[in-house]
């Protein structure tokens, strides 16, 4: 099991219950996917079998940028493992090309990182400070 600890007062709004609606929503599945939250410690628990190690990590990132959650208790398998991203706090004012900036020292690898981090952050060109990125490596 793998902890990955998120901003608290970041995220979108859902409400109490909506968790596995949001993420067959996004479309991100699992064979017998389930989120549960603990509201009173902040923390989301999923649970499944994810078909690759990046839809794994699109679950845990959609679960944890979402506000009131603190942490997330990763405790899915995979089907195909592969390599594990870096993760990234938001600061306030990035964006993509100053991330890929600062992590690549190539602003054109923003595309790279857009992709890496969807359905979360859509075609928004402003982040929200405190989300969670992928950094894939």
């Amino acid at each position: 099991m793998t902890r990955l600890s998120f901003d608290k007062e970041a995220g979108i709004d859902l409400p109490a219950g909506a968790l596995n609606g949001h993420l067959a929503g996004l479309g991100l599945r699992a064979e017998d996917l389930d989120a549960s939250f603990d509201a009173l410690n902040g923390v989301v628990s999923v649970r499944g079998c994810a078909p690759s190690q990046d839809m794994r990590e699109r679950i845990v990132l959609c679960c944890g940028n979402v506000r009131g959650v603190a942490a997330v208790d990763d405790r899915m398998t995979v089907v195909m493992p592969s390599e594990v991203s870096r993760w990234r706090f938001v600061q306030p004012g990035e964006t993509l090309a100053r991330i890929a900036l600062d992590l690549y020292r190539d602003a054109s690898r923003a595309q790279h990182l857009r992709a890496a981090n969807q359905p979360l952050i859509g075609d928004a060109d402003t982040l929200a400070a405190g989300w969670l990125l992928r950094v894939p490596v």
